[in-house]
């Protein structure tokens, strides 16, 4: 039923609870969630006419929902779905949740991120959930829920250290001519195949390859334009605007590459009726790939689908000699320092050229 203007608005959300919010003296809109309508209609006539400070959520964990809530249809579905695992996982159950959100100090936000960087998290791991925690109550200063933001304090954590995350182990060139050796590869099912080769001559990330399809690869470049997001589902947004992109490839690993997606006769080349959303599993591709590493190079060295995106940088800077401007590009970065700081590492020159 539509309500009189004034007398506040009543919204069910999708978990079921209902959210009820109403403009008050100054102009402020305040908003409260609760279990049922009645509770909605009591929250008006308490909060009606009263000049208040700070408004409702009041919890930690009311504010995180109605952040969620107010980045729904902004962030990337995946980015979505990042932070309500986080939340759900990490905040909803905690002490930090439960504080008034208006008393919510440095010391409470330090006790939470030790807590978390007590279970053995990658300090990677814990630095983005802190930034994330962060940008979270900048945006509550902005939106008024609060008057600065505890993390800018000087008692705030600035680095908290965990786990140290798992090193990428770049190919060289010559484990590299031996992983795309077609000898070699005739031992795997073709969709793994296709798999391996896409990865080392493009350098895409694993999940831009397994969202591609027969149109987007030709005889000279293969075409980036959507990837896998949170559990496999397909989304049309990519990481960044410069991930959509071109990568050319040599015509004679396209021919190879059309050929082999001919044989599949599919126009989804990693699709799968056995997964959630109709992709194949980027954890079953890295079982597989981890498999047929140990199986060519003859010992097993820890590598993961993403080391061959690192190989692909280091290769064309520090033996093919491509201007990092370029590769850049290529990675779809935003920016070099990216390309640089991250993707380049050191290896033995060597003048081979790959095998095709």
């Amino acid at each position: 039923m539509r309500r009189t203007k004034g007398t506040g608005s009543i919204v069910r959300r999708p978990n079921g609870r209902f959210k009820a919010t109403i403009t008050v003296s100054g102009g402020k809109r305040v908003s409260k969630t609760f279990d049922t309508r009645e509770e909605c209609q009591k929250f008006f006539m308490d909060i009606k006419g009263k000049d208040i400070k700070y408004f409702s959520p009041v919890t930690v964990a009311e504010y995180f929902e109605h952040f969620i809530e107010l980045k729904s249809g902004v962030y990337r579905e995946s980015t979505l779905n990042g932070l309500k695992q986080f939340y759900r996982k990490h905040v909803e159950n905690s002490k930090v949740a439960h504080i008034k959100f208006s008393d919510l100090t440095p010391q409470d936000i330090n006790r939470f991120f030790l807590g978390l960087s007590s279970r053995g998290y990658a300090t990677t791991t814990l630095d983005r959930w802190r930034k994330n925690f962060k940008a979270i109550l900048e945006t509550a200063v902005l939106e008024g829920y609060l008057e600065n933001n505890p993390m800018e304090s000087r008692q705030a954590i600035r680095r908290l250290k965990g786990r140290q995350e798992r090193q990428k182990k770049v190919f060289s060139l010559e484990e590299v001519q031996k992983l795309l050796s077609i000898e070699n590869l005739s031992t795997l099912p073709v969709v793994y195949q296709v798999y391996i080769v896409l990865s080392f001559i493009t350098g895409a990330r694993p999940q831009e390859i397994l969202a591609l399809t027969r149109e987007d690869i030709k005889e000279d470049k293969v075409s980036f334009n959507k990837s896998l997001g949170f559990q496999g589902k397909l989304q049309e947004t990519m990481k960044t605007s410069t991930s959509i992109r071109e990568v050319p490839i040599e015509t004679k690993w396209g021919l190879w590459l059309l050929d082999k997606i001919t044989e599949e006769k599919t126009a989804g080349i990693f699709r799968s009726e056995k997964s959630t959303y109709g992709y194949l599993s980027h954890d079953n591709v890295n079982v597989r790939f981890k498999k047929y590493v140990e199986a060519v190079l003859g010992s097993s060295k820890g590598h993961h689908l993403y080391d061959t995106r690192h190989t692909y940088a280091t290769l064309l800077i520090t033996v093919f000699h491509v201007d990092v401007k370029t590769v850049s590009v290529l990675m779809g970065h935003s920016n070099i320092e990216t390309t640089l700081k991250y993707y380049t590492h050191s290896l033995p020159t060597c003048h081979m050229t790959l095998p095709v």
